[in-house]
């Protein structure tokens, strides 16, 4: 009721409309000390619907069915090789949701949509994909139009690094907090929410944080842009610069092991991107005024070797309270729990089994 501004009575008014649809689960747990009533606690249960998440990776496809009390019912992560092809991924993302709906014993009627989760920046009125993305052949559409037909529902599909900040903002209570999340893998990428909503910019270009020039007489990036920040602080970037290492550093998992192992000419590597990304994060910052920067990301395994130059650089910014900066809690699940939330939070999106009659299948 605090945070609602709602009074007791339209709260119960709320409650008892739900339970009179069959939308909510009441169980009882001691008062505190044990004095008084027991406290009653409302979750709303399956029948209030159902949401399907998918993450689509660099080297998997996880799939996740959750509801709408925020709990994941079923989760299954399934490895491919390296840089897979859609051809190869479309069919597998189909089998895993049938086999996570048949797992969670979810009834096809109780789904509510489903929300995939890309690295690549997704028109904000469809699932096009604005420019390509790291793997080759995924568009979008073939996908989202195949899951929608499929189980007659509405399916979105979104940029990993926003569905990344919208996972941690809404999985890890901190809903009414200024996030930035910053996806630090084989490209960079920045998602950006204020609890549950996104900030995807007009077009649905916001958070391309890679592009974010740091070396104005740098290469010339894939985009046309010079001195680009993933050319030096992504994993490609890091590769590249270690390019004469020997033996070769074949890997992101080789180079985090060789960090941590201590190899000098690594962790030279290592501080060169990490003084890059810390630079360009406080400029952001300094414009965003977030309460906490999280890494996520492969790179993110590199801890404080990462972490440790952007509190450093930060700590310059001299205007406001300090900026946490940590390693994303959910860790490599971030974006598919980012794709159950958006289900969960951007409702006029979704099909709302609260009121009578199905929505349509289409892709949002």
């Amino acid at each position: 009721m605090d945070r609602t501004g709602l009074s007791r009575a339209t709260v119960s008014s709320v409650i008892g409309e739900l339970a009179g649809r069959g939308l909510i689960s009441e169980r009882r747990v001691p008062a505190p000390r044990g004095i008084g009533r027991p406290v009653a606690r409302v979750t709303l249960n399956r029948a209030a619907g159902l949401a399907i998440g998918v993450d689509i990776g660099v080297s998997h496809v996880a799939v996740a069915v959750g509801d709408l009390s925020r709990s994941v019912l079923v989760e299954r992560w399934t490895s491919l090789p390296r840089g897979h092809r859609a051809t190869e991924g479309v069919g597998l993302v189909l089998a895993s949701i049938e086999e996570a709906l048949e797992e969670a014993s979810a009834d096809p009627d109780q789904l509510v949509g489903a929300a995939i989760s890309i690295a690549a920046p997704v028109a904000p009125d469809s699932s096009r994909l604005l420019v390509p993305g790291v793997l080759p052949g995924w568009n979008g559409s073939e996908l989202t139009e195949q899951v929608a037909q499929r189980w007659g529902i509405p399916v979105a599909m979104e940029n990993d690094a926003n569905l990344g900040a919208l996972g941690e903002s809404v999985f890890c209570g901190v809903d009414d907090e200024p996030i930035l999340y910053v996806k630090v893998a084989s490209r960079i990428g920045l998602g950006i929410t204020l609890g549950s909503t996104l900030h995807r910019g007009h077009d649905g270009y916001a958070g391309e944080f890679g592009h974010v020039t740091v070396d104005p007489a740098g290469a010339t990036c894939w985009c046309g842009r010079r001195g680009c920040l993933e050319l030096y602080a992504g994993g490609d970037g890091l590769l590249r610069a270690l390019a004469d290492c020997r033996p070769r550093i074949a890997s992101v998992d080789d180079l985090i092991r060789l960090a941590h192992r201590g190899d000098a000419q690594v962790l030279a590597a290592v501080a060169a991107g990490a003084r890059a990304l810390a630079g360009a994060l406080a400029n952001v910052a300094l414009v965003l005024n977030p309460s906490s920067i999280l890494l996520g990301g492969e790179l993110a395994a590199l801890g404080d070797l990462l972490a440790g130059p952007i509190r450093d650089e930060l700590q310059n910014i001299p205007f406001g309270r300090p900026v946490r900066v940590a390693t994303s809690a959910l860790g490599e699940r971030a974006s598919l729990l980012g794709a159950l939330a958006l289900v969960l939070s951007e409702s006029t999106r979704f099909e709302d089994l609260s009121r009578e009659g199905p929505a349509e299948a289409t892709t949002a």
